[in-house]
């Protein structure tokens, strides 16, 4: 599959919407005026924003596999494993430099674990995604109506990672997320092998409007629930609610969108860097709501000028070995 604008649009979207939340949780969730606004997008999107990610993923097993399986794993290695584990190292190093200031402190066992087996704060994305690429292969011979309720049954069932394990992280769900976002990655995969026109397939009435109703569902139920119901309860209602989402980024027109798509794993990996530098060099509270609002305006745009920094950097030649082990002539920018 060639790299078309609605699947960078996808991912655009996606990614900034992860921007967006981290950057709530930088101020604390006081943003002031956009208090009211930012809780409820950052919950409306909660059952689809990392799930649009492995969608979008999914989308490229078939192109890949066509290449042969060694050269598949070898492609996976140099753009997934490889980062993972230079960003296991960054993130991970500065915990263990700054621990003994750190809000939660850890133990260097149980950070290095944590982090290495999908616990980070950021980088668990790349650990279930390197996984969900390997099984792929076989999973997806597998039909869909055994491989969705099988995932998203041990999503709901396998028990949390015990708060006192050294394998405890900032999320001991991870492996119970894991499955659940394994089905969008799954279904992103199954219509590329099925050889589906994406576009001309939700730009159907007869599917574009049930996505809706979906949608709109999903959000009525999440906000009068709340956290009382399971997300694996609401996935049919998430994965049905995709096609709205690929109509969007069909026809969104927005520079940034697009940019932040195409430069997805930059803005990624290393927004969470300036959020995290924010949210310790700017603790002071006030009951300003204006202030408040240029505290979350602020943080939001350190999220986005970090990475915005280092594309230009890696424009020049620089910083490619941060994100890849491809040489920079195949990457986004050569394209």
């Amino acid at each position: 599959m060639n790299r078309l604008t609605w699947v960078d649009n996808l991912r655009g979207m996606s990614v900034l919407a992860v921007i967006f939340l981290h950057s709530t949780i930088a101020v604390n969730g006081n943003a002031g005026h956009l208090t009211g606004v930012t809780e409820t997008v950052n919950h409306l999107l909660s059952p689809v924003r990392l799930g649009l990610m492995f969608f979008v993923s999914g989308l490229f097993v078939e192109s890949g596999l066509k290449k042969g399986f060694n050269l598949f794993v070898k492609n996976k290695v140099k753009s997934i494993l490889y980062p993972f584990i230079i960003w296991v190292a960054i993130y991970g190093g500065l915990k263990l430099l700054f621990s003994s200031v750190s809000n939660n402190p850890q133990s260097p066992t149980n950070i290095i674990l944590s982090h290495l087996t999908g616990g980070g704060d950021i980088t668990w994305f790349l650990h279930s995604l390197f996984i969900f690429f390997l099984i792929i292969p076989w999973v997806r011979k597998v039909p869909f109506y055994i491989v969705i309720p099988v995932s998203l049954a041990f999503s709901f069932l396998l028990p949390a990672i015990p708060t006192g394990s050294v394998f405890s992280g900032f999320d001991n769900d991870h492996i119970n997320r894991s499955f659940y976002l394994f089905t969008f990655f799954y279904l992103g995969d199954m219509l590329v092998k099925h050889q589906v026109d994406i576009p001309a397939f939700i730009g159907k009435k007869s599917v574009l409007l049930p996505s809706l109703a979906c949608f709109i569902v999903l959000s009525s139920l999440n906000l009068v629930l709340n956290r009382d119901v399971a997300w694996q309860l609401l996935a049919p209602l998430a994965l049905c609610s995709i096609p709205l989402f690929i109509f969007v980024a069909l026809y969104a027109n927005l520079k940034l969108v697009h940019f932040v798509g195409m430069n997805s794993i930059v803005f990624y990996l290393s927004h969470y860097l300036a959020i995290q530098v924010f949210a310790k060099a700017v603790k002071f509270t006030s009951k300003n709501v204006f202030i408040n609002d240029l505290k979350f305006i602020a943080a939001f745009a350190c999220a986005l000028l970090l990475p915005l920094a280092i594309c230009w950097l890696r424009r020049r030649g620089m910083l490619n070995f941060l994100f890849t082990l491809k040489p920079a002539a195949q990457s986004v920018y050569a394209r």
